[in-house]
């Protein structure tokens, strides 16, 4: 039973993985067509958590879910002109930065490590780290 749990739970991870991805993908097809004439607006996110140390390790699932609220708190930089997105970068940092996200009735406390702008790509690393209370 155990082995079949297991495996369940391997399958449950990669499902959850690939209709992220699925959605993701869609979400910049769908802003690549959006801002296709326009090439000096911003017409993808990408953020990457990082682990902020090695004890302190999350699992898969929550960090996709933790990247997807990040870049859906930034999905109103898409279509924004490249100029304007790098003069507010403290803005959009202050955005993410300190938020508590809870997700499986746990509380996690999110920090920007960079935030870089390259031609129409905005790509943010972020940390994330279990609040404890």
């Amino acid at each position: 039973m155990s082995i079949h749990q297991h495996t369940y739970n391997q399958l449950y991870v990669e499902m959850h993985k690939y209709l992220e991805e699925n959605r993701e993908l869609r979400l910049d097809i769908e802003n690549l067509n959006k801002t296709r004439n326009k090439q000096s607006l911003i017409n993808i996110i990408n953020v990457h958590l990082l682990p902020k140390n090695q004890d302190d390790l999350i699992s898969e699932d929550i960090q996709k879910e933790i990247e997807g609220d990040v870049k859906s708190e930034l999905k109103l930089a898409i279509g924004q002109k490249a100029t304007y997105v790098k003069d507010s970068q403290p803005l959009y940092e202050r955005l993410i930065t300190s938020r508590t996200y809870i997700l499986h009735d746990k509380k996690y406390m999110i920090e920007v490590k960079s935030i870089v702008l390259i031609q129409t790509e905005l790509t943010v690393w972020i940390t994330a780290q279990e609040k404890r209370t």
